[in-house]
């Protein structure tokens, strides 16, 4: 592993950050999946959602399990301080230029303009994240696949409710999933692609 590269490649993470955590995922996942390859589609999903089951800054989580599984622990150093000096730098002199111009007119039109085009960012990667068990969950039958769209869903109706908090929503899910996987395998077995 070219140590420079990764280096560099977090730097660029980290300079083009702007916009929140939707934002720093998008840059994650296409610099480590589509540009790079060094994670597949399925470990980045993997990663994030064990990052989402964990306190603490998510964003912080998935650098650390990506460098280290790219370069150890010397990947988790070099992956952090590539995201975290330059938008930490960025970030203080942000703030204190914003206090100077947050007033204007013109600013306050690009912040309107801003908002939507975040959450278009973030619906994108939900589609892309998406993809990958339901493609999974088509290839092992119809059942599998209404049973994963139903989660999906049914994930998102509890949180969109407000009744429920995304903690206890994954942990159901979680529940949920490994009861689904026990019925399957008592009582029709293992699915081709999960035998050894």
């Amino acid at each position: 592993m070219n140590l420079s590269l990764l280096f560099r490649v977090w730097l660029g993470i980290g300079v083009q950050s702007f916009g929140g955590g939707t934002t720093t995922m998008v840059l994650i996942r296409r610099s480590m999946v589509d540009l790079h390859g060094w994670i597949t589609d399925e470990e980045f999903n993997r990663h994030w959602a064990l990052c989402q089951m964990t306190p603490g800054i998510n964003l912080i989580g998935l650098t650390i399990i990506i460098g280290k599984q790219i370069a150890g622990w010397r990947g988790i150093v070099i992956c952090l301080v590539g995201m975290l000096l330059p938008s930490a730098f960025l970030t203080v002199l942000l703030t204190a230029g914003f206090l100077v111009i947050r007033d204007l007119p013109t600013v306050k039109g690009a912040l309107r303009g801003i908002l939507p085009a975040t959450v278009g960012l973030g619906l994108v990667t939900a589609c892309q994240m998406a993809n990958v068990p339901l493609r999974k969950s088509w290839q092992r039958g119809r059942w599998q696949l209404l049973f994963a769209l139903a989660l999906l869903l049914g994930s998102a109706a509890l949180l969109w409710s407000g009744r429920a908090s995304v903690t206890i929503v994954l942990i159901l899910a979680g529940v949920i999933g490994a009861l689904e996987n026990f019925v399957v395998e008592r009582f029709f077995g293992r699915p081709k692609d999960e035998r050894a």
